[in-house]
């Protein structure tokens, strides 16, 4: 007789995700880029940041290029081009979004709270990590000292 044998395994395979980072700069590593077209029709770029070599939850990024809105397309250009400095394609952006993948930069984050509302209409409560700097990376690997990094 097996010793599983009143066992079942469970439907669910997830794993639990890693925290967000506490405020502060960390070095990043972009893992993932892609030009994609969202559920409402409109093209975005998403990027996926490992943050401190996947210490923490990795951080998505959705760059609206291609907006409609005049507004939205430049302020997501003028975030894009931060990134695309901070990374090294510093006169242009490169061809292709994957040219991003594997490229390293420093984010200064921010962790906050985000209140959302699910399916059935329940307030929800999650924590996340809002960018607010991208600056090229440290020489070291380590964290940048706050000293380092311009203030806001």
């Amino acid at each position: 007789m097996s010793d599983f044998a009143d066992i079942t395994y469970s439907e669910s395979e997830s794993q639990p995700k890693p925290e967000v980072a506490p405020s502060g700069e960390y070095q990043a590593k972009i893992i993932a880029a892609e030009k994609y077209q969202a559920r409402s029709g409109n093209w975005t770029l998403r990027m996926t940041f490992q943050v401190d070599g996947g210490k923490y939850r990795d951080h998505n990024e959705w760059f609206s290029l291609w907006s409609a809105n005049e507004q939205a397309k430049d302020i997501a250009a003028e975030i894009f081009t931060r990134v695309g400095k901070a990374v090294g394609f510093v006169k242009e952006p490169p061809q292709n979004a994957s040219d991003f993948v594997g490229k390293t930069l420093t984010m200064r984050l921010k962790k906050v709270e985000e209140t959302w509302q699910d399916d059935e209409g329940n307030d929800q409560v999650a924590e996340k990590n809002k960018v607010l700097l991208y600056l090229p990376p440290s020489d070291d690997g380590m964290q940048v000292p706050s000293s380092a990094v311009p203030q806001l």
